[in-house]
């Protein structure tokens, strides 16, 4: 559980300056396109289909060095799945999100892309997938699917489990966290795992057992990154607080308030556009926030600073 007390950090700075225009991020593809002698495809058709909206389609063709670029995607859950079909040869797709802040790069190379394409895609690997794209009741699926086939088991019950747990279905998911655990035991992010199910069941005695397991391989539960943060950013050193910010970041990307709590360390550090990019992120986890605008008024206002930076170091 976090840390209940917050500092407001740069809540008072982001209430001096006055509302400013809210862009959303830029986001979008671009990529290579290879023919099946390693020369760029010219004049190609790339195709961008929305998962989430098949009806959101683009399409773009490749320059003299089989480049394509798309920009100003919207934000789609489920990711957008690019084509290409190149003459004589056999449609090829990836599906791929595009990324927060920047150009996400998907290249074709029908040398190694065909052969790939033609072999069968194992149930346990599109699970895989379909979970990294958030895509929880199709990657479930295939899980089952790939238990029922006896194909890559590990990774078959670990992404089961993990979709139950992210579908909020708690007692499957420990009953699935659990199976594992009795075939491969050992697994941290797996005793991490039931650390947390059983303490949000209420069950302290399971809980402490496996947190002290987890502890033993060296794990730290979720959100005590956090919350030493949190403590540093109370005593004054933003500094060390952002280095754990961060760190929360990386255990939990969709943890909106370790992005947000980032951020006010970093611009209390001059950082300010860091702490703008983590802001940007912080609103798109949670654009519905009720100190959404405060946040959009502190993105305006450290932009400005920042342009009159930039504007006396140009004279």
């Amino acid at each position: 559980m976090k840390v209940a007390s917050r500092i407001l950090g740069v809540a008072v700075l982001a209430m001096l300056f006055t509302v400013g225009s809210w862009a959303q991020l830029t986001k979008g593809f671009r990529g290579r396109v290879l023919d099946r002698d390693g020369k760029p495809a010219v004049g190609v058709t790339v195709k961008l289909v929305d998962q989430s909206n098949p009806s959101n389609v683009h399409e773009v063709k490749t320059d003299k060095n089989g480049t394509y670029i798309q920009a100003g995607l919207t934000y789609s859950d489920k990711g957008y799945k690019i084509s290409v079909k190149l003459p004589g040869l056999p449609e090829v797709s990836k599906v791929e999100k595009a990324k927060l802040m920047e150009m996400t790069e998907v290249n074709f190379d029908m040398r190694k892309d065909v052969v790939m394409q033609k072999s069968e895609v194992s149930a346990a690997a599109e699970a895989k997938k379909l979970f990294e794209m958030g895509d929880y009741e199709g990657a479930l699926t295939k899980a089952n699917e790939a238990l029922a086939k006896d194909d890559n088991v590990k990774a078959a019950l670990f992404f089961k489990a993990a979709c139950l747990d992210k579908m909020g279905d708690t007692d499957n998911a420990i009953q699935a966290f659990e199976s594992f655990n009795n075939k491969y035991p050992g697994n941290v992010s797996v005793l991490g795992m039931l650390a947390q199910l059983y303490q949000t069941k209420g069950n302290k005695e399971k809980a402490d057992f496996y947190k002290k397991a987890f502890a033993a391989k060296g794990g730290k539960i979720k959100g005590e990154s956090y919350n030493d943060g949190v403590k540093a950013l109370n005593s004054g050193d933003a500094k060390v607080a952002a280095g754990y910010f961060e760190k929360a970041t990386k255990e939990d990307p969709n943890d909106a308030d370790s992005h947000r709590e980032w951020a006010r360390s970093l611009a209390q550090l001059g950082e300010y556009q860091k702490a703008i990019d983590q802001l940007k992120i912080y609103l798109k986890l949670k654009p519905d926030a009720s100190d959404a605008a405060t946040w959009k008024q502190a993105i305006a206002g450290l932009e400005q600073v920042l342009n009159q930076q930039n504007g006396k170091s140009k004279k």
